[in-house]
């Protein structure tokens, strides 16, 4: 089955986090390489096959702790990486992610607003 090509909403934010992706019957460790308020880059996990839906822990640099994202779907996979997309995220957790990008985007200098539930660059 193919999975159809979507334009990202979102900006992606350089990354280099600890991670876990937790499977049915596995649990591997892995590097975020990117986040977006949409899903993940993740570098490791090497025998999820795409489509897939796992669980991934995030957790933040600076000891600001973990985020558990019960679901994600593989939208992607290259040879040591897979492209994850946020399907089912608590409202603390969501939260605490849209903190951690917005904060990112400020510390960069590039200049974003919050447009209908979205961070759009400002001109």
């Amino acid at each position: 089955m193919s999975v159809p090509s979507t334009k990202r909403m979102y900006r992606r934010i350089p990354a280099d986090y600890i991670g876990y992706c937790l499977t049915q019957y596995s649990f591997q460790a892995a590097i975020v390489r990117d986040i977006s308020l949409n899903g993940f880059r993740i570098e490791g996990p090497t025998n999820i096959p795409r489509e897939s839906v796992i669980t991934l822990q995030l957790w933040l640099p600076d000891g600001d702790g973990v985020i558990d994202v019960e679901q994600v779907l593989v939208r992607w996979k290259k040879e040591r990486e897979i492209g994850v997309q946020i399907v089912t995220l608590s409202n603390e957790a969501d939260y605490r992610l849209a903190r951690h990008v917005e904060e990112r985007l400020r510390q960069s200098g590039i200049r974003y607003e919050r447009v209908d539930g979205r961070m759009k660059r400002s001109r």
